[in-house]
């Protein structure tokens, strides 16, 4: 909080007048972005042809916020706030899927993804997969890069649930790169 604080220009008891302590900044820090990265879809999905489009420029734009994050955050949120970091890893307030499901009802109006999906399944299942890039998954602690965990299973996944569109739709996009 010192440090938070000097880099403000504002003093601790400031900080403690707007916050109840560091766990309530840390989780309106974390609401404030998944309001702007749903904020931010929205203008995403009013520009773009379609919603593959959109997907992928909404991916692209959430891996350089990424690689933005250091490193290190996820393993000090685990360590020294691990009730937030549970919160992040489950669904609920912090962890919301509105914006997977804004993509995936988005794509079955624009027959993109396929009309016989049950679309909570499929939001439940995607989002299992992101777990598997997290730094406790067993593929990451392997070595893979998420590039290719992203490649080899996040576009197999929304291949399966296309259409034929969807598909060509798809493999018109290019592969993420490491």
């Amino acid at each position: 909080m010192d440090a938070l604080a000097e880099d403000m220009g504002i003093s601790k008891r400031t900080i403690y007048e707007n916050f109840k302590d560091k766990d309530t900044l840390l989780i309106e820090v974390i609401t404030f972005h998944k309001k702007k990265q749903l904020s931010d879809l929205q203008k995403i999905i009013k520009e773009k042809q379609n919603i593959v489009d959109a997907m992928f420029s909404l991916l692209h734009e959430s891996i350089n916020n990424m690689k933005q994050v250091n490193p290190m955050f996820f393993h000090d949120l685990k360590k020294y706030h691990p009730q937030i970091f549970s919160q992040l890893k489950e669904k609920g307030d912090i962890r919301d899927y509105s914006i997977t499901m804004r993509i995936l009802t988005e794509g079955k109006k624009q027959a993109v993804f396929r009309n016989d999906l049950n679309l909570e399944l499929v939001n439940e299942a995607l989002h299992e997969l992101f777990k598997l890039f997290s730094p406790e998954s067993k593929l990451t602690s392997e070595g893979y890069h998420r590039a290719e965990l992203f490649n080899n299973i996040i576009i197999p996944f929304l291949r399966g649930i296309s259409t034929e569109k969807g598909v060509m739709l798809i493999d018109k996009k290019e592969l993420i790169k490491h």
